[in-house]
């Protein structure tokens, strides 16, 4: 006897791309830095030094706009928290 079975799979392609660049960045300085054990030593620690370095000049120019986005995504998230619903309504 057989059986027919239906699986459908409902996949978010903005979120499976932003999966896949936050792993490969991550796989990225795993291999630049290492794994922090012992063999890498001083070559760890300036490497980490030289892309935190590279990071900071990349980002100044959009710290302004990093903070609004940083500061407007904190509001919209604690917005929908428990905590924050019930301080608004009493405060009302």
């Amino acid at each position: 006897m057989s059986h027919q079975v239906l699986i459908s799979f409902d996949i978010d392609e903005n979120k499976v791309q932003e999966n896949a660049e936050k792993e490969a960045a991550r796989q990225i300085v795993k291999e630049m830095i290492g794994n922090g054990n012992a063999y890498y030593g001083a070559a760890s620690v300036r490497m980490r030094e030289y892309i935190k370095d590279i990071l900071a000049e990349m980002l100044e120019p959009e710290k302004d706009e990093i903070i609004a986005e940083a500061v407007k995504e904190v509001v919209e998230n604690m917005h929908r928290t428990k905590a924050v619903k019930d301080m608004l309504k009493s405060a009302t």
